[in-house]
């Protein structure tokens, strides 16, 4: 059996969008990003890329650069760690320049859902262990961005492998 090109990319960009959920994951309990996995994620898009032949290249790296400025400004406020400032240069890859705006809407839907659901479980008494820590990160006044970026970032990231752009 022969695999495409093509089918090859989409798997690996398959297999980084399962990334971007454990570090979601591992970031919402733990308030950490951590390297390895953000340096695993621009071996995925390094291995995309050339199995897509660099074709969004530029535009790629310029989104990736721009997100990562943004996220530069935004830990210099201290608003943000620094893996989410990574992060965001590696969602900049995957995104590239024809979804980055889409990425922002869907970035705010995501943010807004975030903290509808740190108030919801600031107000609720009993609940299970998700509850309990959102409360948590509630009381500490820390935020696991990575959360709303990769929640915002996969539909966009799953819309140009299936769709394109």
């Amino acid at each position: 059996m022969v695999v495409s090109l093509e089918t090859a990319a989409d798997g690996v960009a398959l297999l980084a969008v399962g990334l971007l959920l454990h570090i979601a994951w591992h970031d919402f309990w733990h308030l950490k990003i951590r390297n390895t996995s953000v340096l695993v994620l621009l071996g995925l898009y390094g291995l995309w890329a050339l199995l897509g032949g660099f074709q969004s290249l530029t535009g790629d790296l310029g989104t990736g650069l721009i997100l990562f400025l943004i996220g530069l400004v935004m830990w210099r406020a201290r608003m943000m760690g620094g893996g989410d400032v990574k992060l965001y240069f590696a969602l900049g890859l995957f995104m590239g320049i024809a979804k980055v705006g889409l990425f922002a809407i869907a970035l705010l839907a995501a943010t807004l859902l975030f903290l509808a659901a740190l108030t919801v479980a600031a107000r609720v008494k009993y609940g299970g262990v998700i509850l309990c820590r959102l409360r948590e990160i509630q009381d500490s006044g820390k935020a696991p961005y990575a959360v709303p970026l990769c929640l915002a970032a996969v539909p966009v990231i799953l819309l140009r492998i299936f769709v394109g752009g």
